[in-house]
């Protein structure tokens, strides 16, 4: 074994984020099982609750919820992590198409630059609102910055403007078009993501399933192992409420925790390939060829700073 791999599974063995968050849901836990433990052997026999115990199939009911609230949960943040990876990748379409099929001048390019990263921008701020308020009408005005949605309808005016001036005929339009749309069929579905959780009487409905659960496994246990049973009750409180928070976190991947998406990263680099595309100094001897005047030295020196600062 790799020693790369050998500390990725110690990393995961000591990580204990979820056992910090419920720290105090297990104390309370850990004090209701010594209670039981106290209390249960006196009221019951041992036999008789045992036998009733594992009859009941509440175990069973609570492993299929949680499989499902779980798969459901990550299939959300996956489901963004690709609509943001497809960004990524059309927004790199654009950038390539626009430059070799417009052919634009510094200006022009770097009209575009700013548009594309702007768009990143502004859906990564409209998203993490619309994860914290879950709001049933995306389309409101968004308090924070300017809406993507107007980011696009300004990339097809550009794209309008040049192909009124003859710089790109329809077939040339129909190249770019695939991208552009894309754009907005991305915010759409991540919208639609942040927009959706997981319904509240689903919620409730695994948390009761849990709680009831914890009950039957102390009364169980209480009257063969007493206060032994404490420790196997949040051993198991553990591992299904632990379940539980990590659903309740991936369910969000917009948001600012530490295992949501990491939006502000992606846009770095989406900033930096549409720099790298757009505006790299290598472009500037093509200026020249396809016929566009030189920028004058001090505006070339600011790019190039520009360039250099964001790559």
């Amino acid at each position: 074994m790799k020693n790369r791999d050998l500390q990725a599974i110690l990393s995961g063995v000591f990580n204990f984020s979820v056992l910090k968050k419920l720290q105090w849901y297990l104390i309370v836990i850990a004090a209701f099982t010594s209670l039981i433990a106290i209390v249960a052997p006196q009221l019951v026999e041992k036999k008789r609750v045992i036998e009733a115990n594992s009859s009941l199939f509440a175990g069973v009911i609570l492993s299929m919820l949680l499989v499902f609230r779980t798969n459901s949960a990550y299939d959300r943040w996956w489901e963004g992590r690709r609509a943001w990876g497809q960004l990524v990748n059309d927004l790199r379409n654009l950038s390539i198409k626009y430059y070799e099929i417009v052919r634009p001048n510094l200006a022009e390019r770097e009209q575009m630059a700013a548009l594309l990263i702007r768009f990143a921008n502004s859906t990564k701020d409209h998203l993490r609102i619309l994860d914290a308020t879950h709001s049933r009408a995306p389309e409101c005005e968004n308090p924070v910055s300017e809406h993507p949605m107007l980011i696009v309808e300004e990339i097809y005016s550009v794209l309008d403007q040049k192909r009124r001036e003859g710089r790109i005929n329809d077939m040339m339009f129909n190249v770019i078009d695939p991208h552009a749309r894309a754009l907005l069929d991305i915010l759409g579905s991540c919208e639609r993501i942040a927009t959706s959780p997981i319904t509240e009487s689903h919620k409730s409905i695994i948390l009761h399933i849990i709680v009831v659960y914890l009950l039957l496994v102390a009364f169980s246990l209480a009257p063969e192992f007493g206060m032994w049973s404490v420790p196997v009750v949040l051993v198991g409180a553990y591992m299904v409420l632990g379940l539980e928070v990590v659903a309740e976190e991936k369910e969000h991947p917009f948001g600012t925790a530490e295992e949501d998406l990491p939006l502000d990263r992606i846009c770095v680099n989406i900033e930096r390939s549409v720099n790298r595309l757009l505006l790299c100094d290598s472009l500037l001897p093509r200026d020249v060829e396809w016929g566009h005047s030189p920028a004058p030295p001090a505006e070339i020196e600011f790019t190039t700073s520009q360039v250099t600062q964001s790559v």
